[in-house]
Protein backbone atom coordinates (compact mmCIF):
# COMPACT_ATOMS: atom_id res chain seq x y z
CA UNK A 1 0.00 0.00 0.00
CA UNK A 2 2.58 2.38 0.82
CA UNK A 3 4.18 2.20 -2.47
CA UNK A 4 0.93 3.12 -4.69
CA UNK A 5 0.66 6.14 -1.83
CA UNK A 6 4.06 7.07 -2.73
CA UNK A 7 3.27 6.84 -6.44
CA UNK A 8 0.51 8.78 -5.92
CA UNK A 9 2.37 11.59 -3.94
CA UNK A 10 5.15 11.70 -6.80
CA UNK A 11 2.27 11.65 -9.74
CA UNK A 12 0.82 14.36 -8.11
CA UNK A 13 3.72 16.24 -7.61
CA UNK A 14 4.67 16.78 -11.10
CA UNK A 15 1.63 18.82 -11.43
CA UNK A 16 3.42 21.81 -9.39
CA UNK A 17 6.08 22.43 -11.93
CA UNK A 18 4.27 24.16 -13.87
CA UNK A 19 2.95 26.30 -10.75
CA UNK A 20 6.38 26.73 -8.64
CA UNK A 21 9.46 24.74 -9.49
CA UNK A 22 10.58 24.78 -5.62
CA UNK A 23 7.02 23.06 -4.94
CA UNK A 24 7.76 19.86 -6.99
CA UNK A 25 10.36 19.08 -4.16
CA UNK A 26 8.19 20.18 -1.26
CA UNK A 27 5.65 17.71 -2.25
CA UNK A 28 7.34 15.17 -2.89
CA UNK A 29 8.89 15.26 0.66
CA UNK A 30 5.81 15.55 1.93
CA UNK A 31 4.81 12.25 0.87
CA UNK A 32 8.05 10.51 1.50
CA UNK A 33 7.53 11.91 5.27
CA UNK A 34 3.86 10.59 4.99
CA UNK A 35 4.44 7.19 3.95
CA UNK A 36 7.74 7.00 6.19
CA UNK A 37 5.27 7.70 9.46
CA UNK A 38 3.05 5.19 8.13
CA UNK A 39 5.67 2.85 7.93
CA UNK A 40 7.14 3.34 11.44
CA UNK A 41 3.80 3.18 13.29
CA UNK A 42 3.77 -0.17 12.86
CA UNK A 43 6.76 -0.25 15.01
CA UNK A 44 5.92 1.46 17.88
CA UNK A 45 4.16 -0.81 20.69
CA UNK A 46 1.84 1.35 22.76
CA UNK A 47 2.67 -1.26 25.67
CA UNK A 48 6.41 -1.15 25.93
CA UNK A 49 7.92 1.81 28.20
CA UNK A 50 11.20 0.99 26.90
CA UNK A 51 13.59 3.52 26.51
CA UNK A 52 14.03 3.19 22.95
CA UNK A 53 10.29 2.69 22.40
CA UNK A 54 9.55 6.17 23.94
CA UNK A 55 12.49 7.65 21.83
CA UNK A 56 10.45 6.01 18.98
CA UNK A 57 7.42 7.97 20.10
CA UNK A 58 9.18 11.52 20.42
CA UNK A 59 10.27 10.98 16.78
CA UNK A 60 7.41 10.08 15.41
CA UNK A 61 5.45 12.80 17.50
CA UNK A 62 7.83 15.60 16.44
CA UNK A 63 8.09 14.26 12.58
CA UNK A 64 4.39 14.22 12.79
CA UNK A 65 4.04 17.64 13.86
CA UNK A 66 6.42 19.31 11.07
CA UNK A 67 4.74 17.35 8.52
CA UNK A 68 1.48 19.29 9.74
CA UNK A 69 3.56 22.55 9.87
CA UNK A 70 4.83 21.79 5.99
CA UNK A 71 1.85 21.02 4.91
CA UNK A 72 0.38 24.20 6.51
CA UNK A 73 2.83 26.72 4.32
CA UNK A 74 2.26 24.45 1.17
CA UNK A 75 -1.47 24.66 1.40
CA UNK A 76 -1.42 28.55 2.30
CA UNK A 77 1.11 29.31 -0.23
CA UNK A 78 -1.02 27.28 -2.82
CA UNK A 79 -4.30 29.21 -1.73
CA UNK A 80 -2.43 32.33 -2.18
CA UNK A 81 -1.20 31.81 -5.79
CA UNK A 82 -4.68 30.87 -6.43
CA UNK A 83 -5.83 34.10 -5.44
CA UNK A 84 -3.28 36.00 -7.85
CA UNK A 85 -3.80 33.26 -10.93
CA UNK A 86 -6.96 31.92 -10.33
CA UNK A 87 -5.93 28.37 -11.69
CA UNK A 88 -8.80 26.72 -9.52
CA UNK A 89 -12.27 25.50 -10.18
CA UNK A 90 -15.11 26.81 -7.08
CA UNK A 91 -15.03 23.06 -6.13
CA UNK A 92 -11.61 22.79 -6.05
CA UNK A 93 -11.15 26.07 -4.48
CA UNK A 94 -13.83 25.61 -1.70
CA UNK A 95 -11.45 22.43 -0.81
CA UNK A 96 -8.62 24.21 -0.79
CA UNK A 97 -10.13 26.48 1.29
CA UNK A 98 -11.18 23.81 3.82
CA UNK A 99 -8.05 21.79 3.53
CA UNK A 100 -6.28 25.04 4.66
CA UNK A 101 -8.91 25.80 7.53
CA UNK A 102 -8.52 22.33 8.71
CA UNK A 103 -4.45 22.71 8.90
CA UNK A 104 -4.97 25.97 10.46
CA UNK A 105 -6.83 24.81 13.50
CA UNK A 106 -4.19 22.46 14.01
CA UNK A 107 -1.31 24.38 13.39
CA UNK A 108 -1.42 27.66 15.31
CA UNK A 109 -1.90 25.74 18.46
CA UNK A 110 1.16 23.39 17.63
CA UNK A 111 3.40 26.08 16.48
CA UNK A 112 2.24 29.42 18.67
CA UNK A 113 0.15 28.34 21.13
CA UNK A 114 -2.78 31.01 20.52
CA UNK A 115 -5.42 32.02 17.91
CA UNK A 116 -4.77 33.30 14.53
CA UNK A 117 -3.45 36.91 14.44
CA UNK A 118 -3.66 37.07 18.20
CA UNK A 119 -0.30 38.23 19.73
CA UNK A 120 -2.13 39.12 22.99
CA UNK A 121 -3.31 36.24 24.34
CA UNK A 122 -1.06 33.12 24.73
CA UNK A 123 -2.58 29.50 25.28
CA UNK A 124 -6.34 30.09 24.11
CA UNK A 125 -5.72 27.19 21.92
CA UNK A 126 -3.64 24.27 22.85
CA UNK A 127 -2.25 21.01 21.13
CA UNK A 128 -2.12 17.58 23.25
CA UNK A 129 -0.90 14.73 21.20
CA UNK A 130 -1.22 11.18 21.42
CA UNK A 131 -0.33 8.18 19.03
CA UNK A 132 -3.22 5.99 18.10
CA UNK A 133 -2.36 2.67 16.42
CA UNK A 134 -4.74 2.90 13.45
CA UNK A 135 -4.59 6.74 12.26
CA UNK A 136 -1.31 7.65 13.33
CA UNK A 137 0.02 10.82 15.62
CA UNK A 138 -3.25 12.59 17.15
CA UNK A 139 -4.00 15.95 18.35
CA UNK A 140 -6.48 17.40 20.46
CA UNK A 141 -7.26 20.56 20.21
CA UNK A 142 -8.72 22.84 22.79
CA UNK A 143 -9.96 26.08 22.92
CA UNK A 144 -11.34 28.23 25.13
CA UNK A 145 -14.41 29.30 23.88
CA UNK A 146 -17.65 31.57 25.75
CA UNK A 147 -17.49 29.78 28.99
CA UNK A 148 -17.10 26.40 27.13
CA UNK A 149 -14.17 24.34 26.49
CA UNK A 150 -13.78 23.26 23.01
CA UNK A 151 -12.45 20.26 21.79
CA UNK A 152 -11.40 19.08 18.11
CA UNK A 153 -9.61 15.80 17.03
CA UNK A 154 -7.15 15.98 14.31
CA UNK A 155 -5.03 12.63 12.75
CA UNK A 156 -1.82 12.74 11.08
CA UNK A 157 -2.73 10.19 8.66
CA UNK A 158 -6.15 11.78 7.74
CA UNK A 159 -4.52 14.60 7.33
CA UNK A 160 -2.01 13.16 4.51
CA UNK A 161 -4.97 11.68 2.96
CA UNK A 162 -6.81 15.07 2.84
CA UNK A 163 -3.91 16.59 1.19
CA UNK A 164 -3.40 13.90 -1.59
CA UNK A 165 -6.66 14.17 -2.18
CA UNK A 166 -6.89 17.77 -2.79
CA UNK A 167 -3.51 18.16 -4.68
CA UNK A 168 -5.36 15.35 -7.18
CA UNK A 169 -7.89 17.69 -7.84
CA UNK A 170 -5.59 20.77 -7.95
CA UNK A 171 -3.82 18.36 -10.38
CA UNK A 172 -7.11 17.96 -13.21
CA UNK A 173 -7.83 22.01 -12.92
CA UNK A 174 -4.35 23.13 -13.66
CA UNK A 175 -3.79 20.04 -16.41
CA UNK A 176 -6.98 22.21 -17.66
CA UNK A 177 -5.34 25.43 -17.59
CA UNK A 178 -2.10 24.47 -19.16
CA UNK A 179 -3.85 22.86 -22.47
Amino acid sequence: MEKDKQSEWIDNSFTFMGVEMLLLGEVQALGELDVELIEELSKISSDSKSEENLRKKRRYLLLSKLWVLGAYELIRFLNDYDKQRNLLNKKTKQKLKDVLSTLTKLRVPLAKFQKTGNDKKLYESVADSFIDSVKGARWRVYTLGKNKLKEEVFYRNDLGDLLLDLLKEMKKDIGKSAQ
